[in-house]
Formats: structure tokens, sequence, C-alpha cells
């Protein structure tokens, strides 16, 4: 165990360099704020290959983990965690976590909870796994990535900001910005080229099973913060939520996501919900497509009076399979239900109905108040871009061909054929070959005996005539 720890003063920082760190069974890391009033000391930790926390202690109890968190009873602020890994894997209760420490009672004993402000929790890591929360009869729930304002404390909670290339909740794992306190939560910011939040956990302690979870959650009258996300592909499965809510009288904070893909599957969800406040917002952008499948949900729900939160999706393509029962509703029960409104190249599957369905549904209804709109802009090709209007007047063509020659006497035709002549004047004429026929060369067929020498005397060529006859008709060789 390491320990930064402050009393009545400000702890020291907390710095790790190394290539491979484990934290197994209660093994820690921990800056922390224990009476009195303080600050607690940043922690960074920088692993090139591999960071793993796992398990608790041999008692069951206390988690392995990174920490930094005032206690309850003090006052101060948190120190902020930094962590820069290659690998990065939490599991079986391993845990990160920034929070500021709720009212304990124990054995006669309290104290109050801690007042402050939470410090940030930092991630760069080229993968992120977060799994396989645990719990116990004292602790609750003990697992994954967490910035916390606990039940009774005042203050407000630190924001988790993570990046990388890929980052995997599955088998319940939890990233959680929450507030039970008198404080807002933070946010959670994600900026992660492949997100996939997959399954539920194992049966915990008190035989819950929790859905893999990212969130941004509050209990109390303060409005719950943002869950932003940037990624190039975004997968949420097997029962697998992304939320915002706020299940006391406060605002639900935003959901906004950004992606070039996004692939809900097998009853997965986006959810924003609000109990008492105002409205959750959902803000999808896929620069490719949206994919709901096997009874998965896009949904705002608004319980009570409240109004019930707006979705704005822009997506080039969004589909669905009619029969599976996948919705994007935007509902509420005694205030007005949400608006909802889609801008994309093609919706498939998906149809506008006054009411939820067996069917895949597009709803914006309230039970008893007024419900919401739904409003689909199609953005399709436009079949006229690029063309040019033709001229309504049809030139004619009799004017735009010539007719003949304009002088049309001392003209000639000669066609000398190949092979009849030699390239230069000194080679004798050779056969040739042309697109695999072969050619004869060209030969003189006429008499030739009036050139013949007799004695010392040769036969002159008699003069041709000097009129010229026009050719009537050609001379077709056979070539073999």
């Amino acid at each position: 165990m390491v320990y930064a720890n402050g009393n009545n003063n400000e702890a020291g920082r907390l710095t790790i360099d190394a290539q491979r760190i484990s934290l197994i069974n209660n093994g820690r890391i921990s800056s922390d704020v224990w009476r009195g009033s303080g600050t607690a000391g940043n922690s960074s930790i920088q692993a090139t290959e591999s960071l793993e926390i796992r398990g608790l202690s041999a008692a069951g109890g206390s988690p392995s983990g990174i920490l930094s968190s005032l206690q309850a009873g003090t006052t101060g602020q948190g120190g902020q965690i930094s962590i820069e890994v290659g690998r990065l894997i939490l599991a079986e209760g391993g845990t990160i976590t920034s929070g500021l420490s709720g009212n304990v009672a124990f054995f006669g004993m309290s104290q109050p909870g801690a007042n402050g402000t939470a410090g940030n929790i930092e991630i760069r890591a080229r993968e992120v796994e977060v799994s396989d929360p645990v719990s116990d009869f004292l602790s609750g729930v003990i697992s994954g990535i967490t910035a916390s304002v606990g039940n009774g404390a005042t203050g407000s909670g630190g924001s988790i900001n993570i990046q990388g290339d890929r980052l995997r909740v599955f088998n319940g794992g939890q990233i959680t910005s929450s507030s039970l306190g008198q404080g807002a939560a933070g946010s959670v910011n994600l900026q992660v080229k492949d997100i996939d939040v997959q399954g539920i956990s194992q049966s915990l302690f008190d035989g819950r099973q929790l859905p893999s979870t990212i969130t941004a959650a509050s209990a109390n009258a303060f409005t719950a913060q943002s869950v932003n996300i940037i990624a190039d592909s975004l997968r949420v499965r097997d029962q697998a939520e992304i939320s915002v809510n706020n299940s006391g009288t406060g605002n639900a904070g935003n959901l906004n996501i950004r992606s070039r893909s996004i692939f809900l599957d097998n009853q997965a969800s986006l959810r924003a919900e609000v109990n008492g406040g105002s409205r959750g917002n959902i803000r999808l952008l896929a620069s490719d497509f949206l994919l709901l499948r096997n009874g998965s949900k896009i949904i705002t729900n608004a319980a009570s009076a409240s109004t019930g939160g707006n979705i704005n999706i822009n997506a080039d393509f969004i589909v669905a399979v009619p029969k599976e029962n996948s919705d994007i509703s935007a509902n509420a029960v005694m205030g007005s239900g949400g608006n909802i409104q889609i801008t994309t190249q093609g919706l498939f599957g998906l149809q506008f109905r006054e009411q939820l369905t067996p069917e895949s549904d597009i709803t914006a209804s309230s039970q008893f108040g007024l419900s919401g709109t739904v409003q689909v802009n199609t953005v399709g090709i436009d079949p006229n871009s690029g063309l040019v209007e033709l001229p309504a007047n049809i030139s004619d063509p009799s004017q735009q061909i010539a007719t003949g020659c304009t002088d049309s006497q001392g003209s000639r035709f000669v066609a000398i054929g190949r092979g009849g002549i030699p390239q230069n004047p000194t080679q004798e004429v050779t056969s040739d070959v042309y697109e695999g026929l072969r050619l004869r060369t060209w030969s003189d067929i006429r008499d030739i005996s009036a050139f013949q020498t007799i004695g010392n005397t040769t036969a002159q060529i008699p003069e041709s005539s000097a009129h010229l006859v026009q050719a009537t008709s050609t001379l077709r060789r056979k070539f073999s």
C-alpha cells in the first residue's frame, strides 16, 4: 500500500512510473484527507505496459484500487488522479475512486459527511477494461471507475475523463459519476475510438445483477451532470446501458454521443430519466448509421409531473426490425412529453405511433399531460442536382453538316496498301504480318516482255496517254 494522507494540511504529491503495475487483493495507492481540513495530494501513475487492479482483502471488505477522497468529518479538496498506461484492467472489485465520503455511523459512533470538492479522474490508455463488480454488506457495490458525492456529504463531485483507442465495459462493469449528497455529480467524458458496453454482472451479495453501465446520476435536488461520448464505433449490447438520470427532485443531465456508427442490440438502452425535476435530453450524431435490434431502446422518461426530455438524432441511416420492438420514445406521466427530431437520409423499420406497441415505434406521449411532437426530416439526394436545362429550340442538323467539297476538280484518291513499299530505297520488299494474318508482299503482274534485252538493244516503254481516265471499279486482292 502507498499512502499520501493529509491531516490539517496538504498531502504530498504521489508519483509512480513503471513498466507494469499490479494492485491485487487490497493493494492500494491512496491520497486522502482523514481528519480536520486539508487538500489531498494529486496522484500520477504511469505504466508503459499495464496497470491491473483486482480483488479484495482477505476479509472481503477492502478493495484494491487507486483512491483520492475526503473522509467523513473532513473539509477540503480532493486530489486529482492521473493515469497514463498501455492497458488498464479493473476487475473483481478493483476500483479507481475520487469522492467525498458520506455520513458514517458504526458501533454508536457517527461522523458527518465530508465537505469540499472531489478531484477529477484523468485516464489515457490504449485499452481500458472494466468488469465484474463485487459487493458486501458493509460497502455495497465495489467496482469500476467512480467519482462520487456520498450521502450526507456537501460539495461537488469530480469528473471522469477517458481518452484511448478501446474501452470495454462488460459483465456488469461500472463507470459512474454520482451524487447522493448536497451537491452535483461531475460529468463523464469519453473520447475513445472503439467503445463496447456489454452484459450484466454475476449475482452480488444481495442477489442483484447490475447491467454494464456508463452513467452520470444524482438522487437529490441538484442537476445531474452529462455523459459526453466521442467515438468511431459505439456498441451497447445484452441489457447494458448508457444513461443520465436524477431520481431526486433535481434535473437530469444530457446524454451526448457523436460516433460514426451506433449499434444497440438485445435490450440495450440509451436513457435519460428524471423523477421530480426537469428533462434530461439525448442528442445523437451518427455519420454512418444508427442500428437498433432485439428490443433495444432510445428513451427519455419523466415520472410524476416532470417534463419529458427531448431526443435529437442526426444519422445517415436509422434502421430497426419492425417486429423486434425496438423503440425511440420520449414519454411522460403527468407532465408534457418530450419532442423528437430526426434528420436522416433513410428511416427503416420504425413508425410513428401515438402509444408504444409490440412493434418498433417512435412515440412522444404523456399519459395524463400534453404529448410531445415528432418531426422526421428525410434528407435525400436531389434528382435535379447537376442537371443542365436543355434549350427549348432544337438546332436544325441540316445546317451543321457540309454537303461536299467546294472544289471537286483535280482531286484524286490513292490507296497503296501495306507491304508494297520498302522502308527505305535500299531495302527489298519483304512479307509482313498484321494482326495474325500473314500478308504477301506487293508483286508486279504487268507484262514486261517489252523490256526484254535483245542483243545490245533495249525495248523502250511506250509513252502513256496524256489523257487520264477516272476509275470506275476497284480491284480486290485475296491475301493468303
